[in-house]
């Protein structure tokens, strides 16, 4: 994607776990966060996407080397029709990350951003483990 990095890091435990839900609709929260992630990096810089097992749930953090959010704004961007970037112009409406939101709340799920380590954002999805193989 336009030279953006995008890799993939998942612990050993999420590979015999599963999720409870509509394959079709998590997908479409996850598209719409990592869309969102790859229109925010920079060409040259990359999008971490890790997936870790933690106390029953499975946390999926997708993280961009982005300008970022300022923290005030961070609350918001799970609203509808918000865009953090009003002067960046774009194509999005503002809807990606409140859709994701919905489905994940859908789903018995959590959503949450925050700064990321390399000054980007991160968004953070955790659902409830329905199973362990």
């Amino acid at each position: 994607h336009q030279g953006v990095d995008c890799r993939l890091a998942a612990s050993d435990e999420v590979a015999g776990m599963s999720v409870l839900g509509d394959a079709g609709l998590l997908q479409r929260a996850f598209d719409n966060i990592l869309q969102n992630a790859l229109d925010h990096t920079p060409p040259g810089h990359r999008v971490r996407v890790d997936a870790k097992a933690v106390d029953g749930w499975v946390k999926i953090d997708i993280e961009d080397e982005g300008t970022g959010v300022e923290a005030d704004l961070l609350p918001h961007l799970f609203e509808p029709f918000f865009r953090a970037d009003k002067s960046r112009g774009g194509q999005g409406w503002g809807l990606g990350l409140a859709i994701a939101r919905d489905i994940v709340t859908a789903h018995d799920g959590k959503i949450a951003a925050a700064g990321g380590e390399a000054g980007g954002l991160r968004v953070t999805v955790e659902l409830p483990v329905f199973t362990r193989v």
